[in-house]
């Protein structure tokens, strides 16, 4: 009877991880897996087997994988970065899991996987103040301890990434240009090769943080003869005299795709955006000028509907979606084009997204708690001086605090966190895509977007205009 069901169990594990590969993670095999690890778990107390325990472990991945991919998505708590596993930790067991050995393909896995749960501090990108940027950057985090969906600039990222990769035996060197804040890694490959490595920067209109989490080439990841060795991207293709250099670098590009396929990331049919974009009419005249009234009447309302039902990928917030829309714009016809206005819009975050959270939580304390515990640690903690965050953190810890001293101990905190916020400058990114008639220029729809509501559409401009007020843009 014990080994009827292991197979079973075995059978279900084999069809999840089908379905991984075909980017399918339904919340009901997570249901099904925690029904098999409670049936498991009573079985190990008469046999306990090291594949019965093998095989907990392994449910107990894919459903932490399915909650992963689905943040956002289904449960309110996601919403509020409760995910307990650590970010290093659940990529180092997705690697391992994978049984990979080879350097390369590890080191390809896990940038990719690593930039879908993390999201670029675009506090950062707003300051002014040189010393406050700083700040940021030199910003503490605990490789051990840092959450699945925390914020991170260069500085986080390369910790977290250099670290995941010291569990394989390989060692990945930080790379920086003098007088510069940003930085990036490069990993030796071999005595001929090497990798480039960075997710964070924004280069050529593209951020892998975006790319990865909708499975769309990559620009922050390259295997480069070893001449190229501390070879800033973002340099590259930003810059216009690089234009050769650009054109060299590129090509080198497509061994990424080789490696996205023996991965099983993708098939020999391409990403997901370049299937798109194939098989749909509006984006087979690139830079092209319609000059038929009534085709760009067509196709602009064809561009209006695909927007409309362009399905966001799991976890994008609204800095990230400005590449992932881009990849579509930049291959619609030119006065298509030209008629959309892209933009990202910057909201104080406390005064706007705290708001919205503090009055969903406000009726239940407890979750509150969670939340609040994971807000002072996986951010602003950083910020906080020792004396700060530990009097309130380690109560709560410990159980000291009473149910009905709650409230009044989040009030006070909340000022702490106020201040820092007033300091530090914190912002939340909301998309903004508008549209303009062709001939009238008039606004036919502005669609923002944003993680906590989803998109939202506004027919004219009073409506978004109303709407604007009720934010503080930055």
């Amino acid at each position: 009877m014990n080994e009827e069901v292991v197979n079973k169990v075995l059978l279900f594990i084999q069809k999840c991880e089908k379905k991984f590969l075909d980017n399918i993670f339904l919340e009901e095999d997570s249901i099904e897996a925690q029904e098999y690890i409670h049936v498991l778990e009573q079985i190990k107390k008469e046999n306990d087997s090291t594949m019965i325990n093998a095989t907990i472990k392994k449910l107990d991945l894919i459903i932490k994988q399915i909650h992963t991919v689905n943040y956002h998505n289904n449960h309110i708590e996601n919403s509020l970065n409760l995910v307990s596993l650590s970010v290093t930790e659940f990529i180092i067991s997705l690697v391992k899991e994978k049984h990979l050995v080879d350097p390369l393909l590890i080191a390809r896995y896990a940038y990719i996987e690593l930039a879908k749960v993390l999201y670029y501090n675009i506090s950062y990108v707003k300051q002014t103040d040189s010393l406050i940027k700083n700040k940021i950057c030199n910003a503490t985090v605990n490789v051990e301890k840092e959450k699945i969906f925390s914020s991170v600039v260069c500085t986080q990222w390369l910790q977290l990434y250099t670290y995941i990769l010291k569990q394989f035996g390989i060692d990945v060197i930080k790379r920086s240009i003098p007088g510069q804040d940003h930085v990036w890694g490069e990993i030796k490959l071999n005595e001929d090769h090497i990798i480039i490595v960075d997710a964070t920067d924004y280069i050529n209109s593209s951020i892998d943080l975006s790319n990865a989490k909708s499975m769309s080439p990559t620009v922050g990841f390259v295997v480069l003869p070893e001449k190229y060795s501390n070879l800033k991207l973002y340099d590259v293709f930003n810059n216009p005299y690089n234009k050769e250099l650009a054109k060299k670098v590129s090509e080198y590009y497509k061994l990424n795709r080789e490696i996205d396929i023996t991965l099983h990331y993708i098939t020999k049919k391409g990403y997901p955006v370049e299937k798109i974009i194939e098989e749909n009419e509006l984006f087979q005249y690139p830079n092209a000028v319609i000059t038929n009234n009534k085709d760009n009447e067509y196709f602009f309302h064809k561009t209006l509907n695909f927007f409309q039902k362009l399905k966001i990928p799991n976890n994008m917030d609204g800095y990230e979606i400005f590449a992932y829309y881009y990849l579509f714009i930049k291959k619609l016809p030119l006065n298509i084009q030209a008629h959309i206005f892209l933009k990202t819009m910057y909201v104080d975050s406390f005064s706007y997204q705290q708001s919205k959270l503090r009055k969903t939580f406000l009726h239940a304390p407890k979750e509150y708690l969670k939340y609040l515990d994971g807000l002072i640690y996986s951010k602003y903690y950083k910020y906080l001086s020792e004396d700060e965050s530990n009097t309130f953190f380690e109560q709560m810890k410990k159980g000291i605090v009473k149910q009905e001293q709650i409230r009044d101990l989040i009030a006070k905190h909340e000022m702490i966190i106020a201040q820092i916020n007033r300091n530090m400058n914190f912002y939340y990114a909301i998309n903004r895509l508008q549209f303009y008639e062709p001939q009238t220029c008039d606004t036919v729809k502005i669609q923002i977007y944003e993680p906590l509501i989803g998109t939202k559409v506004f027919h004219t401009q009073k409506e978004f205009d109303e709407f604007q007020k009720t934010i503080v843009l930055k």
